[in-house]
């Protein structure tokens, strides 16, 4: 858990938001655009594998359209998560995918499917707690492909919130078109329609949340009423679709009060403005209309028996009406929207699975209960799917297949569904019953199941119960459970509707009364019972196994969304809350899973490219098994039951891949080194040869200083000479005019003392121009002078 976790982290602040275990994909949402789903990036991911590109949903598209190109069976991509982990954006993301990429021609141009989203959105999202714009219904969109060429699409619908539509927890508000209406709508029309301000509606004000931060809803009005004219809703159909929510949100502000009669509690309608004007919006009679809200009708083989209800029973068939209507016309126009998009011919096709996430609140109730049952279901699936997909990878590579142990139980299911005591089976006995309450419910629950270990009684004597979930035990309040489960129409209701002179009611409520009536033929026959009435569980039950069908008769992939931290802030990743979504998904168990073979599986190329040095040599493409055998019996040894090879990969256990990177550390480190020392050496080489180069300059320059020393040394000497030649010379001038005066006789000792006084410069070495000047002097003296006679 804690591996996965800091994996995850560390992709997260890399802004790489997708992550790989085995096929299932985890998506965390950045809460920040990426720019990852342009055109350009989705052609790298075409005609590619899940191991050639880094982890993407695009592999995943591309994966799915493969394998229904390829092998003809239909793929199913299964969308996961919380309110707010981006499991819608994932599901447009597939099909702006696959419209991008395998288009037809401009003849052949298909319906956008994202051009009737904002009726999707405005009908079937609302604001909760957890996000301003929850999906509140399931949803399957297929992509039909003729050829490899996606050629139209279609939407399903599971398991709508239909208890919003008269009841929002605190901070929660009704569906978007309510409110999108009230704010949009042209005020002429308002005024047609009864329409006010939406504090004034009891179906709108129970949140007190009528407002949505950033949310124009007058500008998605005119978004939606161009989506609806899109599908090619005429005028007045879209007329008649507002005043049916027009007619819903009256609905709401009946007010009943409580009269007795022969000791029973009767009810009536407070005031009949508000029953009026429901009746002229859809059309309808107001006797009629008030009849149905306020008695209950019993048919017999002779009469219709018209039985008055009290005032909470009278609440009760007011919110079944408008939930009803409401239903009905989401249903209807989804099946505009298909007719809208529906395909010319199909082949093959990619669905897409948007389902609800586990849910555990602070009051837990039976929308949650069914949401959390419709998870453990899909869990046992994802479960055994993963299993089944481990066995048919093990198969293709030609291995053997080790069972595996369950990780998942289906026993928490037999707890829940098994007849005659499953819980819901139970609810739904007693919601038949007309003296049963939610009390005589908890009692039942207390009495065949207060010893399984999937069921907790309170300590104290509380309303509630818990359920020991695969995610964890959550406790349910039962307060109106069995109101909540009553969820059918009563015949004299439908009756009155398929009457309406409104087009659009009577043939929504005439579909509905033949699916009824259908129903009654199925149910009684055989046994020549009174069938049993449709409630909640059980449409929800139906609902969830033909999902069920859809996806066995499939390939699955699977993708987990994951809210990184509760405020829904960017760069922001709360280890304690990812850690519960990985546990509600199943990731955990999924990787208990494949951790009971061998979790590691490479491709031969990519086992060689990262530890083929490790045998000592790089193989030959051709010879890519026996180089991984070289390595593994190298590294490993042989024969063990740490690895196994198989036609195409390497599958180890962890222990296996842990002595492979070892070994390739250790290898790694010894290339780091030996690289350290090459360079070194290098710029020890780089660094002598420098220095030489330094020193080479420095002896020049030593050199020149020591000539020009020299040269200076010299120079000097020189001036010195000169200075004594010029000192000498006045004096020897001066000793010569007193050689005129002595006698004559005296001329030889003159001369010698001449001689003799005279320093003998001659014995100096002295450069040969300064001789030069000597003898030019000693010249000029000899011709002033007589020459001495002869001694």
């Amino acid at each position: 858990e804690s591996s996965v976790l800091l994996c995850l982290k560390k992709r997260f602040h890399r802004n790489l938001i997708y992550t790989y275990i085995g096929q299932i994909l985890i998506s965390v949402n950045p809460f920040k655009d990426l720019s990852i789903y342009s055109e350009d990036v989705a052609t790298e991911y075409q005609q590619g594998t899940l191991s050639k590109n880094a982890p993407h949903i695009f592999a995943i598209a591309e994966m799915a359209y493969t394998l229904s190109q390829s092998s003809g069976q239909e793929q199913c991509v299964v969308i996961s998560g919380h309110s707010g982990s981006g499991k819608t954006e994932a599901a447009k993301a597939i099909v702006q995918y696959l419209t991008m990429l395998y288009q037809g021609s401009e003849t052949h141009r298909i319906r956008q499917p994202c051009n009737v989203l904002p009726i999707l959105e405005s009908f079937g999202n609302a604001r909760t707690i957890l996000n301003d714009n929850s999906s509140r219904f399931g949803k399957l969109l297929n992509v039909h492909l003729r050829h490899g060429i996606v050629v139209g699409t279609s939407i399903s619908q599971y398991l709508l919130e239909k208890s919003r539509v008269v009841f929002q927890a605190h901070g929660e508000r009704n569906y978007h078109v309510f409110y999108e209406l009230l704010a949009g709508l042209p005020v002429e029309q308002k005024e047609e329609m009864y329409l006010q301000e939406a504090e004034s509606y009891f179906y709108l004000n129970q949140g007190r949340a009528c407002d949505v931060l950033g949310k124009e809803d007058s500008q998605d009005f005119l978004v939606l009423v161009q989506a609806l004219e899109g599908i090619s809703l005429s005028d007045d159909q879209l007329s008649s679709t507002w005043a049916v929510l027009a007619a819903i949100l009256q609905l709401g502000n009946i007010c009943f009060t409580s009269y007795e009669k022969e000791s029973l509690e009767h009810a009536a309608i407070a005031s009949n403005t508000e029953i009026q004007i429901v009746a002229n919006l859809l059309r309808v009679s107001a006797e009629l209309l008030q009849s149905a809200v306020t008695h209950r009708v019993t048919v017999t083989s002779y009469d219709r028996i018209f039985t008055p209800l009290s005032v909470e029973g009278a609440i009760d068939a007011r919110d079944s009406i408008a939930k009803a209507l409401y239903y009905l016309l989401f249903e209807w126009l989804l099946l505009r929207i298909n007719e809208w998009l529906a395909p010319w011919a199909s082949d093959s096709a990619v669905g897409i699975v948007d389902i609800h996430g586990f849910e555990d609140l602070g009051v837990n109730s039976l929308e949650q209960l069914c949401i959390n049952f419709a998870n453990e279901h899909l869990q046992w699936f994802f479960s055994q799917t993963v299993i089944a997909q481990e066995e048919e990878e093990y198969s293709q590579e030609q291995l053997a297949w080790v069972p595996i142990s369950k990780m998942y139980s289906k026993s928490c299911l037999d707890f829940l569904t098994v007849k005659p005591h499953g819980i819901l089976c139970i609810l739904d006995d007693q919601t038949s019953l007309i003296q049963a309450t939610d009390h005589t419910f908890l009692q039942k629950c207390h009495y065949h199941h207060g010893n399984s270990p999937w069921y907790t009684k309170p300590k104290l004597p509380l309303p509630e119960f818990t359920v020991q979930h695969y995610a964890g035990p959550v406790t349910y309040q039962v307060h109106k459970f069995l109101t909540k489960n009553r969820d059918q129409l009563r015949p004299e209701v439908l009756d009155i509707f398929s009457q309406s002179r409104l087009k659009v009611v009577s043939h929504i409520f005439q579909r509905a009364k033949a699916a009824y009536g259908q129903q009654r033929e199925l149910g009684g026959r055989g046994k020549g019972l009174r069938p049993q009435a449709s409630t909640l569980v059980s449409k929800f039950q139906q609902s969830l196994q033909d999902l069920t069908a859809k996806l066995r008769g499939s390939h699955a992939f699977f993708i987990r969304c994951i809210t990184p931290n509760p405020r829904k802030l960017s760069n922001i990743f709360d280890v304690e809350y990812v850690t519960g979504q990985l546990r509600h998904s199943g990731i955990l168990e999924a990787i208990h899973i494949r951790k009971e073979g061998y979790p590691v599986r490479l491709p031969f190329q990519s086992f060689l490219a990262r530890y083929g040095l490790l045998a000592g040599s790089s193989p030959r493409s051709s010879e890519q098994r026996e180089g991984c055998a070289a390595v593994l019996a190298h590294v490993v040894g042989t024969p063990s039951d740490l690895y196994q090879i198989g036609v195409t990969k390497v599958f180890l256990k962890e222990k296996a891949r842990q002595l492979l990177e070892r070994r390739w550390l250790q290898r790694q480190s010894w290339a780091v080194v030996t690289l350290q020392r090459k360079f070194r050496r290098l710029l020890q080489h780089r660094r002598l040869r420098v220095l030489q180069e330094k020193a080479t300059v420095i002896q020049a320059h030593v050199r020149g200083h020591l000539a020009r020393k020299r040269y200076r040394r010299l120079k000097r000497t020189l001036v010195q000479f000169k200075t004594m030649i010029l000192i000498s010379r006045p004096l020897i001038q001066r000793r010569k005019r007193c050689q005129v005066t002595t006698v004559l006789s005296e001329q030889d000792k003159s001369l010698l003392w001449l001689r003799c006084s005279i320093p003998d410069v001659g014995l100096l070495e002295i450069p040969a121009e300064l001789a030069a000047l000597l003898h030019f002097v000693e010249g000029e003296k000899s011709s002033s002078f007589p020459p001495f006679p002869a001694l």
